[in-house]
């Protein structure tokens, strides 16, 4: 009984840390993998930097995204990704875009890569959990990307 006491102090008591800010310091790429008439699956590399001890999941979110002025819409997080503890590392996080409200002229001005330098626009927030906490972090960032 001493012992379960103890565990459960224990728990409480580093449960309770305080957690510091996870901060997206940007876009590190963009590559498409399969584009066709009926939508865009592609990787977004974003660096993402946990000055925690504890490693946490970013759930399956919805972004806004423009590319070379081609407005995409919003795209989804096709699934979780688990980001690792007191790192600053390049994440994948696969899209996918149905092309339900991009027109046709905007797919072609996608594929030849634009007309305004490959600048990416990625707005929305990460939705990050451990356990019963949950948060989301403001995304709102726009750089120049090469397309891979």
């Amino acid at each position: 009984m001493k012992s379960l006491v103890f565990l459960f102090s224990f728990f409480c008591l580093f449960a309770c840390a305080p957690l510091k800010e996870v901060e997206c310091s940007g876009v590190k790429g963009f590559s498409v993998k399969k584009v066709d008439l009926s939508g865009i699956e592609g990787e977004l590399l974003l660096e993402i930097k946990n000055p925690n001890r504890y490693k946490f999941v970013i759930y399956p979110t919805e972004f806004d995204i423009v590319y070379s002025g081609v407005n995409l819409g919003k795209a989804q997080l096709a699934k979780k990704v688990k980001v690792k503890g007191n790192v600053e590392e390049v994440y994948g996080f696969n899209l996918k875009k149905e092309f339900k409200d991009v027109s046709f002229t905007e797919v072609l001005k996608l594929l030849n890569g634009g007309s305004r330098g490959n600048m990416i626009e990625v707005k929305g927030d990460l939705k990050i959990g451990r356990f019963l906490i949950n948060k989301k972090i403001p995304i709102d960032i726009k750089e120049k990307v090469k397309l891979n």
